[in-house]
């Protein structure tokens, strides 16, 4: 039989940047930190695995990573009814706003998956990520019409193109045949290295979600 095996790995997943910062911007760190929320993400890869030996596996891989973060949704106070003291919203302007960070990477996974039973196994590894691309969505709430998305090149700080990240699961397989199985398994991913280049304020990506997929 075959010591490789081809498989395609399905990674929906939510992430956020875990903020790093020096003493002089606490305060603006703060503020990110309460104005700052999960957003949903999704990486897929395709998956190569050589036997080591009966329970124990080394793979490779190449695919797309997506992560970022977003805003938590504030609301645009333009003034405010001096009888009542609740805000006074034009239907024609936005009356909250979001913004949405996404990172576009390629990722090149190596890992170990070990096998406990039959079925249950653990996987861990490493990832290399380069940077491809960045942007911003900035999300415009209106009361009496649609919502409105602009998406422009994230150009405010000096992103990283070469980073790593670890990768660590628990998995087990749902359905195996002779030609293939099907998994499901808890996945988190933490990168090493700041988002930045050099920055006060900076991020560790962290996603957590179920990766899913096959393996031939």
């Amino acid at each position: 039989e075959s010591k490789f095996s081809l498989g395609v790995n399905v990674f929906p997943n939510f992430s956020m940047g875990i903020l790093s910062y020096d003493e002089s911007s606490s305060s603006a760190g703060e503020l990110f930190k309460n104005i700052e929320t999960w957003k949903p993400s999704a990486s897929t890869s395709i998956l190569v695995e050589y036997t080591l030996k009966h329970n124990a596996f080394l793979g490779f891989g190449l695919g797309y990573q997506n992560n970022g973060e977003q805003t938590k949704k504030q609301a645009l106070i333009f003034s405010i009814n001096p009888t009542t003291g609740e805000p006074v919203y034009d239907p024609y302007q936005p009356s909250h706003a979001k913004s949405i960070y996404n990172h576009h990477n390629l990722e090149i996974p190596i890992y170990y998956r070990h096998l406990f039973n039959n079925r249950f196994y653990g996987v861990f590894g490493l990832s290399g990520i380069v940077n491809i691309s960045n942007t911003r969505t900035s999300v415009l709430y209106y009361p009496e019409k649609a919502t409105e998305r602009n998406t422009k090149n994230d150009n405010s700080t000096e992103f990283r193109k070469i980073n790593l990240s670890t990768n660590i699961g628990l998995g087990f397989d749902v359905i195996q045949k002779e030609n293939f199985s099907f998994y499901i398994q808890p996945n988190a991913q933490f990168g090493i290295l700041g988002l930045a280049k050099s920055t006060p304020i900076n991020r560790n990506m962290l996603s957590i979600g179920i990766s899913t997929g096959i393996r031939l």
